[in-house]
């Protein structure tokens, strides 16, 4: 299974991904896969190819599985589509959406019956998504994956910027490690904001 996530789902064959199946040694002959998690990213690549994990994970003996678990992820996949739309979505969208939700928890539940039964797969089965979706119209506004995507440039910063010396070092003992990361916080929301844009703008009329 890892060869498949690093050849075939998350890189190729001449380009395979580093990535590794975390797990639970038990003891010599045995052992758990372990919850998987990750960046956004890299958890929208592995559902967008979920159906070659499927192939691979499931025998061929076991069709019927297979093919529940593979209808369920597609309906799914069209749900979570329409969830972000960048738009205020039509009450026929609205009812689409809870269509393929329906479709994907009837058949989410026949598999794995209330093991299956997480917050998140509540929220959708339940109608919650449907009722906040005609509430709000476009729930992308109010998403935080914009946030989630700094938080990863803010790591590679500290990682680069802040080994040298360390904190308490340098001129007077003045050198910080989250310095260099709020500048760039800083930086990255004025250009957001369009407060950078607009204070050059205002340098250039002068």
């Amino acid at each position: 299974m890892e060869e498949i996530f690093r050849k075939r789902v998350l890189g190729t064959e001449g380009s395979p991904a580093h990535w590794s199946l975390p797990f639970e040694g038990r003891n010599d002959s045995e052992f758990k896969i372990s919850p998987i998690s990750g960046r956004n990213e890299t958890i929208r690549t592995m559902i967008n190819k979920v159906n070659v994990i499927i192939e691979a994970a499931i025998p061929p003996t076991e069709a019927d599985l297979r093919a529940k678990l593979t209808l369920a992820v597609e309906k799914y996949k069209a749900a979570s589509e329409l969830l972000n739309k960048h738009y205020k979505l039509s009450r026929a969208e609205v009812e689409q959406f809870q269509d393929f939700v329906d479709d994907f928890f009837e058949n989410w539940v026949d598999i794995f019956s209330v093991d299956g039964l997480t917050n998140y797969i509540h929220l959708l089965g339940s109608g919650h998504m449907k009722y906040f979706l005609e509430k709000f119209g476009c729930l992308y506004l109010y998403s935080q994956q914009g946030w989630e995507a700094l938080m990863g440039k803010v790591q590679a910063v500290l990682h680069l910027n802040t080994q040298r010396g360390g904190k308490g070092s340098g001129v007077g003992n003045t050198k910080s490690y989250i310095y260099p990361v709020m500048l760039f916080i800083l930086r990255d929301l004025l250009w957001k904001t369009g407060e950078a844009q607009a204070f050059f703008q205002r340098r250039e009329r002068n």
